[in-house]
Formats: structure tokens, C-alpha cells, sequence
């Protein structure tokens, strides 16, 4: 394969095509399954490996650009290959959901239809881990077989030693960030400035020289559907050549954008920050939803049980109120706000749709942030799993290797990803530990007890208290309530909102249930669906039309603490009053709750819908108490709820005075 050259005589790079014209993979493809093992190079006889790093600092460091470079060629390579290719960036993102055909698999559905999906269910961030791992994994292959060779021969030994170094980074949306090169530019729920760029310079053999970004979107030769891709909920998935982020409707008017491609990344941010209703008393820092919520997973206790932190799945088992907070939750706003459904006069692009979410590049980072959520939880609950016989409910989903009613287990395969080439498949057990897998995250550096750690407490302690420094809440970070000097912990009131409902309500489509206060915006719950016949074979997802029929439940949750301590607190100064009235007047605070509370549900394009569509909504409000703690790595311990009826007794969906559910 030939670079062709410009008119400067200089060889254009790179030799591949990046305008959504396919090749085929160089490399026969190997007989048998195709074995995900991680990119096994690196790895220290301590027992280190290569860290995943936080996208932006990352690419950001100079001292990366040679491996910056390599992603992104790799990258491209991937995107360009054949969208029949198994090992190609099309049939791999394609197994989130659409084309419709089985990937890596010769065998037939334990279930009616076809389908690998995860979603509500308790296999949620451990089906996603081998997932990201094969896309690092093909990315690092790329690297090795097709961009470094193209390099002179002297350059290629560093080259392949850059490569092994390798990892793929994430995308941290909740972290608070400092921007060193501009203070007066809030970065906090950013876009990553990598993903931004339509075009971004990178080394090859010809120098530093701009390529056509491979993280802005991802192009195909011709319209989707050509490739099996359908239209949902009123979006042209089905017409569109490039993936896109918050796209206007199509109309003839902007119809080619929706064709080509339409990246609306500063209403990203808009939708990322869209939640903070009073802005915080430190410059541009926006701390009080996102971030916090994150904090929340990592906090003391504050999950009962390991299927309550894994899944949005709602039973009856749940014990605690802090139970209908999930990872899976916080992540579905994270595609909600990147895709932009039911946020506005839009009918979402790619990512807030499961049958073509993993299409759209950023996926791989989002979930790449997603599964060191799981290793940071999994790190501080290293006792917490789903092997206890009273945690393996039956799955009444089924899936691809398991059929309706099946209990699940962590022996449960995680198909279509195997570990060897004669089909044998993961597990949970199999992939729980991730460094076996050659990778970890700056956070996890296990290897370095005996050395920078005395021991191993001293080594949680640590990752606690980097947790801390990354997430801290407006409380605990001193930033509302100063903590008294003389003590070292503080109860402060603490109100949740918690929200069932039935997922597949609207037959699949979509929603967003928007929380408010006073009219301003403080929270959303956001159910990822998809069509029950969109994702997963020609018959459809099994697992999403028995949700269907079944009426399977999910839950969410929305945190109030925060605006409603500021909202006291600017009403005390406005009164001129010293007397906390958010600390002190629970009965103030919930006769507000009670008027001011409200919340609405919108589909695509900002269509409203009643309360009363939504099958199996409720609302409910409870109160407990946060220990918070000064400095030091010791995390928000949360408990002693009580759920506060008469705040939504009454209103569309909420909860009922009698009903003595959680």
C-alpha cells in the first residue's frame, strides 16, 4: 500500500482512506474465535502494568505525542477497515446492538431472537469490561502490524516499545479539573479538547502532519442502513454516513448535516452542566450533581449489596433507599447528555440510542471510565460480589447464552467475548480482576505495597483519598459547610430522590423524567432503551422483549443536598440570619420539598409526555444523614433514611402515603 503524495510533493497521510471508504484487513484472520487477552506486553515482575490514562491530561503531555500518534492512526486504520470485517471498527461497535448479526458466534439463541445485551441487568460493568478490552486489544494490534511499519526501520524498535507502553484512555466527566493554561475557562464536565478537533496533527514518517480526527466521528462509505442500521425514535440512523452529537431534527434543511455527520459539542457541555442550578462559591469548579454522584458510588457503605452499585435493575430485594443509585444510572445520563434526546428541540444522535451508541467514538472513552468506576468500587469492596446465592435472583431476560429465567451467576457467559480460539467464553469470575488483563488505572497501583504502601491499608487509604480529592462533594470538600474546628466530622441532613419505573413504558422508546426545584433543573433520570426489535438479531433482543412483556422495573436517583443547602443558605443571607435554617428546620426544608418539587418527562425532539404513560412510576423523597469528615482520605459515610411521604403523596407518580415499598 502506497501513500499518495500532495502537490507539495510531501506524502499525504494517512495511506488510508478517512472519508468513510473501506480496505480489508491486511492480516488473515485467524481460525477459531478470536481470543481477547488483553495487549499482555509491559508487564513488570512486580506484577505492574501500563496505566489507562485520563484522556486529556494525557494527550495533553507532550512527552505522549509519539503514542498519542499511534492511537489515532490505529484508530483510523480500525474505522477504515470493511464494514464486514469481524475484527473492523463496524462489526465490533456493532455488537452493542445493530446490524442484527451474531459477532464471533457459530451458535444459536438460548433465547427467541439474538441479542447480547446487558443492560439492566446485574452483568452490566462486567459484560462491558471485555468489551472495552478488545477494542485496546485491536487497537495495539493495529499499532503492530499495519502503522509501524509504515516508519523507516530505524524508528520502529521505539516505536513498538511506545506501543506496548500503550493503553486506552478514558474520559473522567465528573472529575474537578484545574486548566493550567486558561484559569478563567471552567473545564469541569468538559468535552475531552482531543474529541473536538476535526482534524489534529499527529507523527508519521513524513513529519508532523494533520489527519482527519478519528474521535470527532466515525464515517461509513454509504448511508448505515445500506449496513443494517435502522431508524429509531423518529432519528435517520439509518441515513446518516457519520455519527453525530446532539443534532438538530432532520429537515430539509438539515438534512445533509444529519447525512455527514452534525457534532454539536459545546451543548454537550451545556447538557453536562445543565443541573447546576447555583453556581459554586469557587471559580468556574462545578461540583454540585455529576461529581457528586460519583462520589456517592465510592462513599462508606452506601450500597447494600453489589447488584444495587451494578445495575439499574429494580427488585424487590433492595434494603436501603441509597440502593437506587447505580453506576449503570450515572452512566445512562453520561449518553443522554452526549446524544442529546429529549434535552431539546433534537432528536438525539448516536449515543443516547443503544442499537448505535458504540458507533460514536467517544463510546470507548466513556466506558473506558465506566469500567474504572467498577475497579476503584471493586478495590474498596473487594469482599462485595454476586456468588451469594441471595444475590443471584433468576434473569428472567435471558440473553444469547442464556435463557429466560436462568439464575444468574458470575459464571454466566459474557458472550460473544472469548478468552481462546475454541470458543471458550469469559465469565465475571474470569475477568474480576483486571490487571491480569494488562491494564489498571492511575488510582490502582496495587504493585507498589511494600514499597510507596507499608501495607495494604495504607494503600486503600490512598485511593480513597485521591477519590476524595476527585469527587468530594460540596459538603465534604469544606466548600458549603465549614466544619467546625474543634471537630473532625459533622452529620449533616442529606435528601434523595428516588424514582422507579418501567423500562420499556413507551414499547422502547427512550425518556428523560427532568427534576425541579423553584422551575430550575436539578436532576434527570434518563432510561437507555432501545426498540425491543432494534438491537440484537433478526428476531430482535430477547433480553429487551422479555423486559417488555414482563414489565421489567428500573430505578434511578437524584441527590438534593447540595441545592438545597444553597438555597437556605442565600435565602439566611438575604434575611440576614445566622441561623442555618437548611441545618436546623427539617420541616422548613420538606415543606419546601413539598410545594417546590416537581418533574416532567420528554422524549425526543422535547416532546412531553404525562406521568400516567410512564407504567410503574414512582417518586419518592427520603431523608438520612452524611457524616462527613475533615481532610484526610475518610469518604461521606451516608445511612438512616426515612422516606418522607407527603412530599409527593398526591402528584403524578409519587409516592403513596400507604405504600410500604422502598
Amino acid at each position: 500500500m502506497s501513500a499518495s503524495t500532495a502537490t507539495t510533493g510531501l506524502p499525504l497521510w494517512p495511506p488510508w482512506p478517512t472519508n468513510g471508504a473501506t480496505i480489508q484487513s491486511p492480516p488473515p484472520v485467524p481460525a477459531g474465535t478470536y481470543p481477547i487477552t488483553g495487549i499482555q506486553q509491559d508487564i513488570g515482575a512486580d506484577g505492574s502494568t501500563p496505566l489507562r490514562q485520563e484522556i486529556d491530561a494525557w494527550a495533553a503531555d507532550f512527552s505522549n505525542f509519539t503514542q498519542l500518534s499511534l492511537f489515532l492512526l490505529a484508530l483510523s486504520y480500525f474505522e477504515a477497515l470493511d464494514t464486514n470485517d469481524k475484527l473492523g471498527y463496524f462489526q465490533i461497535a456493532g455488537i452493542h446492538g445493530q446490524p442484527l448479526v451474531p459477532w464471533d458466534e457459530q451458535t444459536e439463541s438460548e433465547s427467541p431472537g439474538f441479542g447480547y445485551c446487558t443492560h439492566g441487568s446485574i452483568l452490566f460493568p462486567c459484560w462491558h469490561r471485555p468489551y472495552v478490552l478488545l477494542v485496546e486489544q485491536r487497537l495495539y494490534e493495529i499499532m503492530i502490524q499495519v502503522v509501524i511499519p509504515y516508519f523507516p526501520p530505524e524508528e520502529q524498535g521505539d516505536l513498538i516499545e511506545q506501543a506496548k507502553a500503550w493503553r486506552l484512555p478514558y474520559w473522567d466527566w465528573a472529575a474537578k479539573k484545574n486548566n493550567s493554561q486558561n484559569p478563567q475557562e471552567p473545564v469541569n464536565y468538559n468535552v475531552p479538547w482531543i474529541v473536538r478537533l476535526e482534524t489534529i496533527p499527529v507523527l508519521t514518517p513524513a513529519g508532523v502532519w494533520p489527519i482527519t480526527n478519528p474521535l470527532y466521528t466515525f464515517r461509513t462509505p454509504e448511508p448505515m442502513g445500506k449496513y443494517g442500521i435502522t431508524a429509531s425514535g423518529g432519528a435517520p440512523f439509518d441515513l446518516a454516513k457519520a455519527t453525530s452529537r446532539c443534532p438538530l431534527p432532520d429537515t430539509p434543511r438539515t438534512h445533509d448535516e444529519w447525512v455527514n455527520g452534525y457534532q454539536d459539542n459545546d451543548q454537550v457541555v451545556i447538557n453536562l452542566r445543565a443541573t447546576q442550578w447555583y453556581e459554586s462559591s469557587s471559580k468556574h469548579q462545578y461540583t454540585d450533581s455529576l461529581g457528586e454522584a460519583v462520589y456517592r458510588l465510592f462513599s462508606q457503605n452506601y450500597f447494600s449489596s453489589y447488584d444495587a452499585f451494578a445495575t439499574t435493575a429494580y427488585t424487590r430485594t433492595l434494603k436501603n433507599p441509597p440502593d437506587y443509585l447505580s453506576c449503570e444510572d450515572i452512566h445512562n445520563n453520561i449518553h443522554n447528555w452526549v446524544g442529546g434526546a429529549g434535552l431539546g428541540n433534537n432528536d438525539g444522535g448516536h449515543m443516547c440510542d443503544i442499537a448505535v451508541a458504540a458507533f460514536d467514538p467517544i463510546f470507548w472513552l466513556h466506558h473506558c471510565n465506566i469500567d474504572r468506576q467498577f475497579a476503584i468500587w471493586q478495590t474498596l469492596n473487594d469482599k462485595s460480589w454476586f456468588d451469594d446465592s441471595d444475590e443471584q435472583l433468576p434473569d428472567r431476560d435471558g440473553n444469547w447464552s442464556t435463557p429466560p429465567g436462568t439464575v444468574v451467576t458470575p459464571q454466566t457467559p459474557l458472550a460473544p467475548f472469548h478468552y481462546d480460539a475454541n470458543g471458550s467464553t469469559y465469565n465475571s469470575d474470569l475477568i474480576r480482576g483486571w490487571i491480569k488483563l494488562g491494564y489498571s488505572y492511575p488510582e490502582l497501583q496495587p504493585w507498589l505495597i511494600g514499597t510507596k504502601y507499608d501495607n495494604k491499608a495504607q494503600y486503600l487509604e490512598d485511593v480513597r483519598k485521591q477519590v476524595k480529592n476527585l469527587y468530594a462533594d460540596p459538603v465534604s470538600n469544606g466548600e458549603l459547610y465549614k466544619l467546625p474546628s474543634n471537630k473532625s466530622s459533622q452529620d449533616i441532613p442529606d435528601y434523595i430522590v428516588n424514582v422507579r419505573y418501567e423500562r420499556f413504558a413507551l414499547g422502547g422508546q427512550s425518556f428523560t423524567i427532568h427534576f425541579f426545584l423553584e422551575g430550575h433543573k436539578v436532576g434527570q433520570i434518563y432510561n437507555f432503551v432501545a426498540s425491543s426489535r432494534a438491537v440484537g438479531g433478526p428476531e430482535g433482543c430477547a433480553n429487551c422483549q422479555s423486559q417488555e412483556s414482563r414489565k421489567a422495573l428500573s430505578k434511578g436517583q437524584i441527590h438534593l443536598t447540595s441545592h438545597l443547602f444553597r438555597r437556605f443558605a442565600a435565602e439566611d443571607k438575604k434575611q440576614k440570619s445566622s441561623f442555618p435554617t437548611y441545618y436546623h428546620s427539617p420541616d422548613v426544608v420538606e415543606a419546601y420539598l413539598t410545594e417546590h418539587l416537581s418533574w416532567k418527562i420528554s422524549v425526543t425532539r422535547g416532546v412531553q409526555v404525562g406521568p400516567e404513560a410512564i407504567g410503574g412510576l414512582r417518586v419518592s423523597v427520603a431523608r438520612g444523614a452524611a457524616t462527613h469528615y475533615k481532610g484526610g482520605s475518610k469518604l461521606a459515610q451516608y445511612g438512616g433514611y426515612q422516606i418522607l411521604h407527603d412530599i409527593t403523596h398526591g402528584k403524578p407518580g409519587g409516592h403513596l402515603r400507604d405504600d410500604n415499598e422502598l
